[in-house]
């Protein structure tokens, strides 16, 4: 039996990866912030098959959400 390529997603709880453009559009910070963050190892990014970096939203997320100054 075969398994459509395009489904597979859906069958298995994957996160897609982004652009760190991509990601820091999404979440409203800026671009140089989110690089500098990665090269000081803050927040883990992936470069599969030596392309761009790309990074996961929840960690980029759990990285801000665990540099939260008070409330």
């Amino acid at each position: 039996m075969k398994t459509n390529l395009n489904n597979l997603s859906d069958q298995v709880d994957i996160e897609p990866m982004l652009t760190i453009q991509k990601a820091a559009e999404i979440l409203g910070v800026h671009v140089w912030a989110l690089r500098r963050a990665i090269k000081a190892g803050t927040i883990p990014a992936y470069a599969p098959f030596n392309r761009r970096k790309l990074v996961r939203l929840s960690e980029v997320a759990a990285a801000i959400d665990a540099a939260k100054i008070g409330g």
